[in-house]
């Protein structure tokens, strides 16, 4: 955990129990990734909110965000992706600052991306060999064109005698591993459905709830900027999987990190959105123990952050600034 975190903690829970429970609430609300107005708090009137405020303030718990009819809020040190955070540092390395660094991204809401999904299909194949398309001759595979559904989301699909598979990539922008971001995967995968099921009456395929999500990564991104070498490290994690290290730039031109875990579900898209919307209910709770929650239990947040949390205390400056394994 973070100094800032940990300051932000003790001075929150200093409070007395009612500001304590204002501020924790603004708290819940930005790690959904909201900055808050006087609009979420209906219970309060207006004067009460700036009393409140002003308050927090004192303390240097709160800043504003930004200015207009309403004025919105957030906790000091908390990312809720509406103000820069990243921070340029002069001769900023990988090395020196890791243990920050880590720190600072293994804070940050999970998302995922490179989503594969499958299901059982037939009738699309026959359907396209109709419609004069040739099958790849090594594995049999007809591959439609690349189906954008937004900005940076796009779907590749390959179709087989009898599976469909589809490549939903968005590592430019990740789907957020929430409440949010469940409706935002179903809705992609309605899309697609409706898709294949108009332009070629696939009459066979199952509703998008049954379909199979295989794989896809899960990532945390971190928000410091840092200049200094690149560098891709993996590791094996507690529970015999993987996590990956490594310095990614972004399309606003900065260099971050980013912890990537990969998962294998072998779920249907139900039992994922079910597990996205636990999260986001984990998110807006006091509890730091998801295991009771998760009903698939295909992920462990808990877990995933003490082991990128150990990783800053692997680095060994000897061996050039990369980890010592």
């Amino acid at each position: 955990m973070k100094v800032t975190d940990q300051c932000n903690n003790h001075s929150i829970n200093s409070l007395s129990p009612t500001l304590k429970e204002f501020a924790k609430k603004i708290q819940r609300k930005n790690r959904l990734g909201h900055d808050v107005c006087v609009r979420d708090f209906p219970e309060l009137k207006a004067g009460t909110f700036r009393q409140r405020i002003g308050r927090l303030k004192e303390k240097g718990l709160i800043i504003n965000t930004s200015k207009g009819t309403f004025c919105y809020y957030k906790i000091r040190g908390e990312y809720t992706g509406k103000t820069k955070r990243s921070v340029t540092k002069e001769g900023m390395v990988v090395g020196t600052n890791m243990q920050e660094i880590i720190n600072e991204a293994s804070k940050q809401i999970p998302t995922i991306h490179d989503i594969k999904i499958k299901f059982p299909s037939k009738q699309l194949y026959k359907n396209l060999l109709e419609k004069g398309m040739h099958p790849n001759p090594s594995n049999k595979g007809i591959f439609l064109e690349k189906q954008t559904l937004v900005k940076d989301i796009y779907a590749k699909i390959a179709v087989y005698p009898e599976i469909v598979a589809i490549d939903l990539s968005c590592t430019w922008n990740p789907i957020i591993y929430d409440i949010r971001g469940a409706q935002e995967f179903l809705g992609h995968m309605e899309i697609l459905r409706a898709f294949l099921f108009h332009n070629y009456k696939t009459y066979d395929m199952p509703n998008s709830l049954d379909w199979i999500v295989t794989y896809y990564h899960l990532n945390q991104d971190g928000q410091t900027e840092f200049s200094g070498e690149s560098f891709h490290r993996t590791i094996s994690d507690m529970v015999g999987g993987f996590i990956r290290i490594y310095a990614k730039k972004f399309p606003d031109g900065t260099t971050r990190m980013r912890l990537e875990r990969i998962i294998t579900p072998e779920c249907s898209v139900k039992t994922q959105v079910n597990d996205m919307q636990n999260v986001g209910k984990y998110l807006e709770s006091d509890k730091r123990d998801i295991s009771n929650i998760m009903s698939s239990e295909i992920l462990s947040f808990n877990q995933f952050a003490k082991t990128v949390e150990r990783l800053s205390l692997m680095y060994n400056p000897s061996q050039g600034g990369f980890f010592s394994l």
